[in-house]
């Protein structure tokens, strides 16, 4: 038996802003790691994350959403309308960084 905990069907939702290193790499592996468990995952953040850490790769499917490194009222405002469309249903959300 198996110390890993069945997943199947869980609907993770994983939050991101712009990333060059640490934290793209570890959603990466959290991401990967969710679904050879059995969930559902969806990477929510800036395209330029999935280029350098390829989360589709993963198993995990990406949604963009332009989450800048700095406060952008207008921007921010559209953001979190995305953020609330594509989170619709999650049954876990886990935002990584202080600007997710």
């Amino acid at each position: 038996m198996s110390d890993r905990q069945d997943l199947d069907g869980l609907r993770v939702a994983l939050v991101l802003g712009t990333s060059a290193g640490g934290v793209g790499r570890h959603v990466r592996s959290v991401a990967e790691g969710l679904v050879e468990r059995g969930a559902r995952v969806v990477v929510c953040g800036p395209a330029a994350t999935e280029e350098l850490f390829g989360f589709g790769a993963a198993g995990a499917r990406f949604a963009e959403v332009d989450l800048a490194d700095r406060p952008r009222p207008a921007g921010d405002a559209r953001a979190v309308a995305r953020l609330r469309r594509l989170l619709r249903g999650a049954d876990v959300v886990h935002a990584h960084g202080l600007r997710a």
